[in-house]
């Protein structure tokens, strides 16, 4: 019987999921880096940026960033006294928690801090983000093309057109202090030109010559 053109033969080899094999790629990558580098640094990031974070990993290339993977690096680098991969790791591996990674460098302390210390990066703000103040706008006339009347109506402002131009009647609330954002008010913040969202690379430990600091 013919086979049907449907039917689509694919080797298993490039089905199988991330197992074993992967995770001990992850953790010997990491201990790799622990002995070739003199100094660990954990660092938590806040509103991240692919498009900014690969100006840090440029900025750090004769370095090993780690990023995403903290089960697997607490497992490379160790948990307690007992396992840990080099003396008092055991510390980094408590701080591996959320949005967070480590980065294994032969820089010294004081040139990694001052480079992340001058790390702040403006944006637009996506769903979900918290703002730390709020934004109303008031009533009153807009600086938009009439032709995005229907556009802010969807996104839920009071507008009309008056002596062709467009005028809000009633004030709009874009965002509320400590309220996560909405998709509609996120996509009035772009309209707006407002970046309230910031990114930004905070270190909060340190590796150095076995002893562990807390920053």
């Amino acid at each position: 019987m013919p086979r049907s053109k449907r039917v689509k033969v694919v080797s298993l080899t490039k089905t199988q999921p991330k197992g074993a094999e992967f995770k001990s790629k992850i953790i010997a990558d990491v201990r790799e880096g622990l002995d070739k580098y003199e100094n660990v640094f954990v660092f938590r990031f806040e509103n991240m940026r692919t498009v900014v974070f690969k100006d840090v990993r440029a900025r750090f290339e004769e370095s090993k960033i780690c990023l995403g993977k903290n089960k697997l690096v607490q497992a490379a680098i160790g948990k307690t006294m007992e396992d840990e991969y080099k003396e008092n790791m055991r510390f980094v591996s408590e701080k591996l928690t959320g949005d967070c990674g480590i980065l294994m460098t032969d820089e010294p302390k004081d040139a990694v801090l001052k480079y992340f210390d001058g790390l702040r990066v403006a944006d637009y703000a996506k769903a979900g983000v918290v703002p730390k103040d709020s934004i109303v706008i008031k009533p009153g006339p807009l600086t938009f093309p009439v032709d995005m009347l229907d556009q802010f109506r969807k996104l839920g402002l009071v507008v009309e057109v008056e002596r062709g131009v467009m005028v809000l009647r009633t004030a709009f609330q874009v965002a509320r202090k400590g309220e996560a954002l909405t998709p509609e008010q996120a996509k009035v913040l772009v309209h707006m030109g407002k970046k309230i969202s910031v990114f930004k690379v905070t270190v909060v430990g340190a590796w150095i010559d076995g002893e562990f600091e807390e920053l």
